[in-house]
């Protein structure tokens, strides 16, 4: 019966969803909307409510098949299809998911945790032992392996809890289930050539129309660095002297396990991962001249790809490859991301344009609301709004929203959009109250035997307002220090 009241609701949204997209045309047009803007808008909406409510691809296919069939594009269909597939930002994304799995698929993401949490300095110290946990989390995530750390510490603090005696009852197994999944969104967005900023980015450049389609890898990376470190010192900041959890049980000696010694796929993922931060990083921070010049002409996409296929070269005694290609394609690419981000980099460039009247609309609607209001309460109204809207419905739809909304505004008040984009990256990744909100959100609600709603709720809003006040007191002033217009 379930099962059944499952599908009829999944269905009964999938006609939503066409509905929306075929008949919000008809409203009648408001602000300085035109019937253009409508029919995109419409179309937009219902691959966000598809995208919330049933899964990914087929409501990004539909939108890209309806936006087609208006008069936006000369070409029809095969026109806005190639234009979605053949997008820079979505060509790096691609394959950075391939890249990732290469860390993935050798086991180097364990092997870090492990080395981490393991480390003498833990011992006898709880509140460090519980730093290096989330610290492990974090760093694995940084390198595009977020779901795996959050399993792998789980792992761990399940076993020191049955070490030391901790209860499915007591505060600090359910504070530090949840700090990892915060710690994984957290580093989720932690490096400048993660798929989920260079999405973020892509929103921007598609809202901008081109005019900020890149953005400084070591700018981001220092600005990263920073909201990364500020994120962890307040979060341990709250539990220790407001949470309190009772932690002298962990004050007896625990044995997480021994270090492993690191095998040859996982030196070569180790090489390949510093190859990949040197090329990317490096023509952001080298001077004017021909080796700048040179490496800028290759472009980022081109050396991510050209290091995955170095790495398909390497084989062990017997032959066999230690990264096939085929393999860490499958591992790597979560498609229905792939389909979501290319068709909302594409509706938004669409809905962005001057014939739909959206971002005139935008303003006259913000405008008054934010009227006479200093740029950084403009600022700190989308931070608060953006983490209210991506733990109600999901981590990447919020970015497609509110980074055009954000754009609208700002470029009219003279606010830096890839300061506020770069924390928006960070704000909009941290979805963890609601199973619809982010992966990390799911993985929480499904880990009922330690968590229950409540639980869930308190301590994610924990990380919530950790990120927020992160956002407000070193993102703002870090951001308009570090990002040039």
């Amino acid at each position: 019966m379930k099962s059944k009241h499952v599908n009829k609701t999944y269905f009964i949204n999938a006609i939503i969803v066409v509905v929306i997209m075929v008949f919000f045309r008809f409203i009648p047009t408001f602000g300085s909307m035109t019937e253009l803007g409508m029919a995109i808008l419409g179309i937009f909406i219902g691959a966000l409510y598809g995208w919330i409510t049933c899964e990914k691809v087929w409501p990004a296919v539909l939108a890209i098949v309806m936006l087609g069939l208006t008069e936006y594009s000369e070409g029809g269909v095969a026109t806005v299809l190639t234009s979605a597939t053949s997008n820079a930002i979505l060509q790096q994304i691609l394959w950075l998911l391939v890249f990732a799995a290469i860390l993935t698929t050798s086991g180097i993401s364990t092997q870090l945790a492990n080395r981490i949490v393991a480390s003498k300095v833990c011992k006898g110290r709880p509140w460090v032992l519980s730093v290096f946990i989330y610290l492990a989390t974090l760093i694995v995530a940084c390198f595009g392996a977020g779901m795996a750390a959050m399993l792998i510490c789980w792992d761990f603090i399940y076993t020191v809890c049955d070490q030391v005696g901790f209860s499915k009852k007591d505060k600090w197994p359910k504070l530090m289930i949840v700090g990892v999944a915060f710690s994984s969104s957290v580093g989720t967005v932690g490096m400048p050539f993660i798929a989920g900023v260079s999405a973020t980015f892509g929103y921007l450049s598609a809202a901008s129309e081109g005019l900020y389609s890149t953005y400084n890898y070591a700018q981001y990376l220092i600005f990263s660095l920073a909201m990364m470190a500020a994120s962890t010192i307040l979060y341990f900041v709250i539990c220790k002297f407001i949470i309190r959890p009772d932690v002298s049980k962990l004050k007896e000696n625990v044995d997480i396990g021994k270090k492993e010694p690191f095998t040859m796929a996982q030196k070569l993922a180790m090489v390949a991962l510093a190859a990949l931060i040197v090329l990317t990083i490096l023509p952001s921070i080298l001077p004017e001249g021909s080796v700048k010049t040179f490496l800028n002409s290759i472009g980022t996409t081109p050396f991510i790809l050209m290091i995955i296929a170095f790495f398909t070269i390497f084989r062990n005694k017997e032959g066999k490859q230690y990264f096939p290609f085929q393999l860490i394609a499958s591992k790597g690419i979560f498609w229905d991301m792939v389909f979501m981000v290319g068709t909302a980099i594409t509706m938004g460039t669409a809905l962005s344009s001057s014939a739909t009247g959206f971002t005139d609309t935008l303003l006259s609607v913000f405008t008054p609301i934010f009227e006479g209001s200093s740029p950084i309460v403009f600022i700190i109204v989308i931070i608060v709004f953006t983490m209210i809207l991506t733990n109600i419905i999901n981590n990447a739809v919020a970015g497609a929203i509110m980074i055009p909304v954000m754009y609208a505004y700002a470029s009219q008040i003279g606010v830096n959009p890839l300061m506020v984009c770069a924390i928006l990256c960070f704000v909009s990744d941290i979805g963890l109250m609601l199973p619809c909100a982010s992966p990390s959100g799911a993985m929480l609600a499904s880990n009922k035997e330690w968590l229950n709603t409540k639980d869930i709720m308190i301590y994610g809003g924990i990380g919530a307002i950790t990120m927020i006040i992160v956002a407000i007191v070193v993102g703002i002033p870090l951001g308009s220090a570090i990002f040039t217009i």
